[in-house]
């Protein structure tokens, strides 16, 4: 990306919390991190960017290298210059506690029960302790998604726009399928016993991996898939889509650890706002316009559950408008097709301010 466009260095922002957690426990000494982009807070009009359980914290860069999601600035969606962006740290990967960090590097498999009501309620304390004022935009995919409307759910007042991107309102089963066996290789992983030190980091590391690989025949739609890999053709020791699996499992890898990993998927299969005929009256204390973009290749959340996303919201009495953003990268498309998605929000005026 062109030197121009790498954004200044975002400014960290902390707090700290001793966070109840909604299926029973405590979390201790909970240190909130994040960053902001942009105006002060207070100056101008505030958004919040949060992605999947794989993103940093820092979506538009850290000031020498762009971010994860840094076609939302480039193409003229968010503009450090009138706007504010914060980016809160997910809890359980870059938000932590001193238990979780003893964690780290051991065999535990028998983690707290996290619940994206958690990852909402350890942000909105992030944002309290800062002093962001109410009235944010909240744009959110994969998790991101997940937590905002939690975010909404429990604190009304705190969100003027909702924009959720590949989520939806409750687990898909055929993804809870997926996140489980991803899991299981992980724990299977932990429970052995290793030789040795250095076989027990390459067994987990190789596990992560693995993990990560199976997750990722999910993120990308299967037309994109064929057309791009293709199949292992006569004469050929791997197929095409193997380099690319096993660049992204490494990556993968190297960022989390295996409990942090675990933790963060449960999270996602653990998100339940109600039984489905309660669910009108939950989204009913939504006050803010939503936003639900949603793509037709998704394996993961599939468009279905974005149109029944928008349908719930609508029964419920809730401003919602349903778009599309044609992509053939299935659930990356947030990532792949970026500067589409940021064109896609222009043209539905999602940045009018009132």
């Amino acid at each position: 990306m062109p030197e121009s466009h790498i954004l200044p260095m975002p400014r960290a922002m902390l707090g700290h919390m001793d966070l109840p957690l909604e299926l029973g426990g405590l979390l201790q000494d909970v240190t909130l991190r994040g960053f902001a982009y942009g105006q002060p807070l207070g100056a101008a009009p505030v958004f919040v960017l949060a992605g999947g359980i794989t993103a940093d914290a820092m979506p538009l860069g850290d000031g020498q290298q762009s971010g994860w999601w840094q076609a939302l600035a480039t193409a003229g969606f968010l503009q450090v210059e009138r706007h504010t962006i914060l980016a809160p740290g997910t809890l359980g990967h870059v938000s932590d506690w001193p238990a979780l960090r003893t964690l780290d590097g051991t065999d535990a498999v028998d983690l707290p029960q996290l619940t994206p009501f958690d990852l909402a309620e350890a942000t909105e304390a992030w944002l309290t302790q800062n002093d962001c004022p109410n009235g944010i935009t909240w744009i959110g995919a994969s998790v991101g998604g997940l937590v905002g409307l939690a975010l909404a759910i429990r604190y009304p007042a705190r969100i003027r726009g909702l924009i959720t991107i590949s989520a939806g309102h409750l687990p898909d089963g055929w993804g809870t399928g997926v996140r489980h066996l991803q899991r299981e290789i992980v724990r299977d992983a932990l429970r052995t016993t290793w030789p040795t030190a250095k076989d027990r980091r390459l067994g987990l590391a190789t596990a992560m991996k693995r993990a990560r690989q199976l997750g990722l025949l999910s993120y990308r739609g299967r037309d994109e898939l064929n057309t791009r890999f293709g199949r292992l053709e006569p004469g050929a020791a791997l197929p095409p889509i193997a380099s690319y699996l096993e660049h992204n499992g490494a990556k993968f890898a190297e960022h989390f650890s295996p409990q942090r990993f675990l933790l963060l998927s449960e999270a996602i299969d653990r998100f339940h706002l109600a039984e489905r005929d309660a669910l009108p009256d939950v989204l009913a204390r939504l006050q803010c316009q939503v936003t639900v973009v949603g793509v037709p290749s998704d394996l993961l959340f599939p468009w279905t559950m974005q149109v029944e996303l928008h349908q719930l919201l609508v029964v419920a009495g809730v401003r919602s408008q349903l778009l599309t953003l044609t992509s053939d990268f299935g659930h990356d498309a947030f990532l792949a097709d970026q500067a589409r998605l940021a064109q896609l929000l222009l043209e539905h005026g999602i940045l009018q301010e009132d």
